[in-house]
């Protein structure tokens, strides 16, 4: 029996074994499918990996996405590094770069994010000027535990959609959009080299698992721009 046994071993680790090489080293996702390269890498300046949401507070989708991308962001280590720029494909888009760059330079954005998302798709609240923005801003972190130092009055954010930081930040964000070539929002950056999307990568969520993938890509120094 022992001698019959041996063989049916032997034969059942050689069949078990290409299979799980395969299933290690081959991945799903192609590159000009699932992800596009950067012809021009866009510099991140970060340790690590640095990963990019581009993104509009305009956007259904963005919002749609936006609890799943913290989730996301939850699970990263010390060696990722997530950001979002915002995107400007008009004019009215421009004043929701505006109000993100002022959430983060009074340092309420973690107070104001999804609250505007909020406001903007699910209570239809229209903002047309940064006197709006600013008004449901001072409402919004009224209550709030807020870091020293945070604005919390209207003219306080006021100030600061006149300010030249903000300014300078949303014209980076500009010149950023234009280096990442993305036709639409929510698109992910993996490193400032490669780009994808839910309509590439075949839905929102497959789109985190593409930047997983482009991540341990980059971890394993196949990153084109370094």
């Amino acid at each position: 029996m022992a001698r019959r046994l041996i063989p049916i071993l032997f034969l059942a680790a050689l069949c078990a074994g290409p299979a799980r090489a395969a299933e290690n080293f081959v991945e799903p996702w192609r590159e000009g499918e699932h992800f596009h390269t950067l012809p021009v890498p866009v510099a991140t300046g970060n340790e690590g990996v640095t990963v990019t949401e581009f993104f509009s507070y305009a956007c259904i989708h963005c919002f749609e996405f936006d609890a799943e991308l913290r989730e996301w962001e939850e699970r990263q280590g010390d060696d990722v590094t997530f950001e979002r720029v915002p995107a400007v494909f008009s004019r009215p888009w421009m004043l929701y770069a505006q109000a993100y760059y002022v959430a983060r330079a009074c340092d309420v954005l973690d107070a104001t994010h999804t609250a505007f998302f909020r406001a903007i798709h699910l209570e239809r609240r229209r903002f047309a000027s940064p006197r709006d923005v600013a008004d449901f801003y001072a409402a919004t972190v009224a209550d709030a535990d807020l870091p020293e130092g945070s604005c919390s009055t209207r003219d306080e954010f006021l100030e600061a959609f006149d300010s030249f930081g903000v300014s300078a930040a949303v014209q980076q964000s500009m010149a950023r959009g234009r280096a990442y070539q993305a036709n639409g929002v929510p698109a992910m950056i993996v490193e400032g080299t490669w780009r994808t999307d839910g309509r590439s990568a075949g839905s929102n969520a497959a789109m985190l698992d593409v930047v997983d993938f482009l991540v341990r890509r980059a971890k394993a120094g196949e990153n084109a721009g370094s």
